[in-house]
């Protein structure tokens, strides 16, 4: 169900809504017309003459005849509903009898605002009178259209406005997870189902009564009477057959009607009615009737083998369409949990959707494409999520292309610069090769040899080191080698040191376990440290060296003072990066630290107990 689906279907219930609501206060308007303008839909003055002329005529006869009084006065009275009343004397003041009565004009009984325009039309002796009722009938044509019109300019107001109008955005907005946000919906919907569906199961009466006004065409019980007939025709009407009649009666039972014949001595009815009154028209109160209450009546002659009696049915046409109305009042009413709901679901489907574009356009490279972040619930937070892995990788990027810059630089600087010492070392190789006999020569070129090789090899590790730095794949291919054979190396290193004239703090380690490593690598990270510690360390203090055991680790210290009086030495700081990356090959940890002019480097490598 899309928005424009879902915003028609509220208009139109907009509209119901609108009408019967209109509908309901139309006794309201009617009394405001009469009172106001004189407006009335009653009988005219010919009318009432008619009638009365009709009741004087027959006061004349000694018969009453039911049925041809509701023929005749159904042709003189084609609009509203009446009753005519007989009384016992010659007045008609409230505490006179009333002996007889007939309602009529399909048997429409009046509901409480038509009693308020009755007209009682009396005859010539006052012994009898016809109380009238008015249907409204034109008046209710006139306002179920201006009814409409209004109703569907509201429902069309509703849909543009609908339209119109963006969400509203809470900026403080405490539902923050979807499970809240969809627990508040859940309730809000359950709010509105109970709401609406006790609207329109309250205001029933409204919609069946505009169905009555509008649609309901009486009913024509002629087939049902003549079937009834020939099983009663061979029956004297007598207190003695009251059980075949009444059983005949219930075989034949109407389903929202109640059936009761009607003599001068009595009324057989079926044991559905409830009606135990001689008087089966005058037990009702029309004051409090609704529409489904209020009865309709007929008559027909019924002939049996002694008498002709009248049977009058009592219906009740709108029981029916009570369930049907209960039925689609519910479905009415939990559509509100669809729309409700459906348009949670909707705007988190199109949270998703706009994400998964977003990842989309991500995955085929567009990495400046940002990531729009539209709510702050789980699917916000991981937009949010998404566009900060974003920026890390544009940074990462950013700087993965600088080191490649920097590396083809440094590449082309070294091998430059490794160009230069080879092509001097083999000029003076060459040099000693010509000049064999001169000792004093050779010896001199010797030393420049030793140095261009020193040099060289200085540069090789640094071009180890950095393609060691920046390589995403290396392997180190450990193999189990006895710890003491690094210690050997670490204090060749430290006599090494010593020669320099430096003062070295260090207990020997004596140790047969072993443990997992690059022999040549643990050179290379000595190395590196051992070289560091010698640029950089101030020479008239102490070096600090220590070699522990530690929890299944080999832990290694160095602490030297820094020497701020050397000249300003440039550093990229590779050698100690690289150290950081061989140690982590080793499945190790590293560690430095400046403080107080000391600076320490710590490292541990996994040993085998």
């Amino acid at each position: 169900m899309n928005k424009k689906i879902t915003r028609l279907y509220l208009s139109l219930l907009v509209f119901l809504l609108s009408f019967f609501a209109i509908y309901s206060q139309r006794f309201v308007v009617y009394d405001s017309l009469n009172a106001h303008f004189n407006y009335s839909d009653t009988l005219s003055k010919e009318e009432i003459k008619e009638a009365k002329a009709y009741l004087d005529e027959q006061e004349q006869v000694d018969f009453i005849n039911h049925t041809q009084i509701r023929k005749d006065l159904n042709q003189l009275l084609k609009k509203g509903s009446y009753q005519v009343i007989l009384y016992k004397t010659n007045s008609n003041k409230p505490d006179d009898k009333v002996i007889d009565s007939v309602l009529a004009f399909c048997g429409r009984a009046p509901l409480k605002n038509a009693q308020k325009y009755s007209i009682f039309i009396n005859s010539s002796s006052k012994t009898s009178c016809i109380e009238w009722y008015p249907s409204f009938s034109n008046y209710y044509h006139s306002y179920r259209i201006f009814d409409g019109v209004l109703s569907l300019i509201i429902a069309i107001l509703f849909y543009w406005i609908s339209n119109k109008l963006k969400p509203l955005r809470s900026k403080k907005n405490i539902f923050y997870s979807l499970s809240s946000r969809m627990m508040f919906s859940f309730l809000c919907a359950t709010l509105l189902v109970l709401t609406s569906f006790s609207i329109l199961y309250l205001n029933r009466g409204i919609v069946f009564e505009f169905l009555m006004d509008t649609f309901y065409q009486s009913e024509d019980y002629s087939s049902y009477a003549k079937k009834l007939e020939k099983q009663l025709q061979n029956l004297d009407l007598t207190k003695e057959n009251k059980k075949a009649i009444n059983h005949i009666l219930k075989e034949n039972v109407l389903n929202h009607a109640y059936v009761g014949l009607y003599d001068e001595e009595g009324i057989y009815f079926t044991d559905k009615s409830p009606l135990t009154n001689n008087n089966l028209l005058l037990l009702y109160s029309f004051d409090d009737l609704d529409v489904l209450e209020a009865p309709l009546y007929y008559d027909y002659p019924i002939h049996f083998k002694n008498q002709t009696v009248s049977m009058y049915i009592t219906s009740f046409p709108m029981i029916p369409f009570q369930i049907p109305y209960i039925i689609l009042s519910l479905l009415i009413s939990f559509s509100f949990y669809l729309i409700v709901l459906q348009s949670f679901i909707r705007k988190r489907i199109h949270s998703i959707q706009n994400l998964q574009e977003d990842v989309f356009t991500l995955a085929i490279g567009d990495w400046n494409h940002e990531i729009t972040v539209s709510d702050k619930d789980e699917i916000g937070r991981l937009a949010q999520d998404l566009n900060q892995m974003r920026i890390a990788f544009l940074q990462t990027m950013d700087n993965e292309q600088q080191a490649r810059v920097a590396n083809k630089e440094l590449i082309s600087s070294l091998s430059h610069d490794l160009r230069t010492p080879l092509t001097t070392l083999k000029g003076y190789l060459e040099i000693m090769n010509l000049k064999k006999e001169d000792i004093e020569f050779r010896d001199q070129y010797l030393q420049k040899c030793i140095a261009k090789v020193e040099e060289i090899t200085y540069l090789s590790n640094k071009m180890f080191e950095y393609s060691l730095v920046f390589s995403t794949e290396y392997n180190s291919d450990l193999t189990s080698i006895p710890i003491q054979k690094v210690m050997d190396t670490l204090v060749d290193h430290i006599h090494y040191l010593r020669e320099m004239d430096l003062h070295i703090l260090y207990e020997p380690l004596q140790t047969s376990l072993s443990m997992d490593a690059n022999f040549a690598m643990i050179q290379r990270i000595l190395n590196n440290v051992f070289s560091n510690i010698q640029k950089y360390c101030d020479p008239w203090k102490d070096i600090v060296i220590q070699t522990t055991i530690e929890e299944d680790q080999l832990k290694m210290s160095f602490t030297n003072s820094i020497n701020h009086h050397l000249d300003k030495v440039e550093s990229n700081g590779i050698g100690l990066k690289s150290v950081k990356k061989m140690i982590e090959l080793h499945h190790g940890t590293f560690y430095q630290d400046e403080t107080n002019d000391l600076f320490t480097i710590v490292f541990t490598f996994p040993i085998h107990q």
